[in-house]
């Protein structure tokens, strides 16, 4: 896959490649959404929404982090959303999981309605980020906590696909974001990790974990 389809299909999979991606994807980011789902601190009966899961490998580690966790993803692309929902049918059945296809500048869900959000490699691709923070600061509870983690912009500007629609970041610019958009920055720290990137290379990662209260 040259550089160009990769940046597009990790912007939005679709496709016949798209349940490869996702798998991909999985896998270059494990030890991040670890490390994400254990700063988030869920409490017991939190309701989390999740933007751009992909198909959902790790819903079950945040709904199973602390007693009665009920969990939404919201993706982009449909064939993921699809997958997250065969993969995930135990708990969609259960009533603690679902998954809806949507964009984030458009949250389809009523002003307070989540204790967590958390959203990984996402920001990149926001075209108004302002108008996301908004929405994800609307679907917040007053005190609900945003986890936001993305590619420092030190590390992710020599990868290979970024100059296909990738918009880079590090923390004192998303930070002045955050603060316009209603949020406190509780926590921010750096989360480094030698491990696969998305073209299947061995990379030195460095990811900026955010921790933000709504206000």
């Amino acid at each position: 896959m040259d550089s160009k389809t990769l940046a597009s299909q990790l912007r939005c999979p679709s496709g016949r490649d798209a349940v490869e991606v996702g798998e991909r994807m999985n896998e270059a980011n494990r030890l991040l959404n670890n490390q994400c789902i254990e700063r988030l601190g869920m409490g017991a009966d939190d309701s989390v929404l999740e933007i751009g899961p992909g198909n959902g490998a790790f819903v079950a580690d945040i709904v199973e982090a602390a007693r009665g966790v009920t969990y939404t993803g919201v993706d982009w692309s449909a064939e993921m959303v699809a997958e997250a929902e065969r993969l995930n049918g135990r708990l969609i059945e259960s009533g603690r999981a679902r998954f809806r296809q949507g964009d984030a500048q458009e949250l389809p869900f009523e002003a307070e309605s989540f204790d967590k959000v958390l959203t990984i490699h996402t920001l990149y691709f926001w075209e108004q980020p302002a108008a996301q923070l908004a929405e994800i600061h609307r679907v917040l509870k007053a005190g609900g906590v945003l986890c936001l983690a993305f590619g420092d912009r030190s590390f992710m500007k020599d990868l290979p696909f970024v100059p296909y629609g990738f918009e880079l970041y590090d923390q004192e610019r998303i930070g002045g974001l955050l603060r316009a958009g209603g949020f406190e920055v509780v926590d921010a720290c750096q989360h480094h990790e030698q491990a696969l990137s998305n073209t299947g290379e061995v990379v030195e990662k460095l990811i900026n974990i955010m921790i933000c209260r709504a206000g």
